[in-house]
């Protein structure tokens, strides 16, 4: 009987979901054939679950309303937002790699429809379905790429914010992996007050979004935490496309993020998140309330 487990939590896991496929938005450059299979896929049973939560969340679980477990990475979902809280995950020099971007957004069939943001969500509002989990941190395969995709993973951001100084950011920390060989990205949404929403009120717009970027030096953690404010009026880096505004270069890019620093204590205060709950409380203090005072090098 044990041998057909995974099989009936697969099972039970569609059964609850209540969608019987994904909705694929105009213009994804994956067959639906094979987007099928990557989406029976995504299901994990509890063993592969298990080894999900400690592989990229090694220091504690922040609390979550619904949290889609993959084999990569933790997405933290917030079903009546219909955005993406929070992303944990470990990346490795080994996972950096290059590989043609393949769009693929598309509702994901762990929730319901209801659950779901949908692909007429973001059309015409003036905002990106912004990666919270970016699909270059994902080049290892082509189902960890396309599994960026999932709608479940998105939060809505400003074209400036979303294709400049966050993608730029984005970039950075690759670097950092490739100088380090191991990294632990915390990426999420921050909501004040009342919800603001997209038209339609159906996805909430966060205020604010920030990262957390985590390695170990001789043992001791080491953190940069940045926070940016989701507008239009950031300088746009090089490299951005789309979107008009300021230019800045590669030095004041990287100046403009250290400005942008704050410490890991500050963002959980503004989240009401508690991110480190298994260290114990020297190193969480050690890890949580120090501000970083410049960029690490990428050298």
């Amino acid at each position: 009987m044990n041998r057909f487990r995974p099989l009936l939590v697969v099972l039970l896991l569609v059964i609850l979901a209540g969608n019987a496929g994904a909705e694929i938005c105009k213009g994804s450059k994956i067959p639906k054939a094979e987007l099928l299979k990557y989406d029976k896929a995504v299901f994990l049973n509890p063993e592969e679950e298990s080894k999900a939560k400690a592989e990229h969340a090694p220091w504690g679980l922040a609390s979550c309303p619904r949290l889609l477990p993959q084999r990569e990475y933790l997405v933290c979902y917030d079903p009546e937002r219909r955005v993406s809280l929070w992303v944990s995950y470990r990346l490795k020099g080994e996972h950096i790699a290059k590989r043609e971007r393949r769009d693929a957004f598309r509702t994901d069939t762990r929730l319901s429809n209801e659950e779901n943001a949908r692909c007429n969500d973001y059309l015409g509002t003036g905002y990106d379905r912004g990666h919270m989990v970016p699909n270059s941190d994902m080049n290892r395969s082509a189902v960890a790429q396309a599994n960026t995709y999932f709608l479940s993973n998105m939060s809505p951001q400003t074209p400036t914010l979303n294709r400049g100084i966050w993608r730029w950011l984005e970039d950075t920390a690759r670097a950092w992996v490739r100088k380090f060989d191991n990294l632990h990205v915390i990426s999420g949404s921050v909501f004040m007050g009342e919800n603001h929403w997209l038209p339609g009120e159906r996805v909430a717009i966060p205020r604010q979004h920030y990262k957390i970027l985590v390695r170990s030096e001789a043992g001791e953690l080491k953190g940069l935490a940045f926070l940016f404010i989701n507008g239009k009026r950031h300088p746009l880096p090089p490299g951005t496309q789309g979107v008009e505004g300021r230019r800045m270069g590669a030095k004041e890019a990287d100046q403009y993020l250290a400005r942008h620093l704050v410490s890991i204590a500050s963002i959980a205060r503004l989240t009401g998140l508690d991110y480190f709950t298994a260290l114990p409380s020297a190193r969480k203090d050690a890890l949580t309330l120090d501000v970083g005072a410049d960029l690490w090098s990428r050298n």
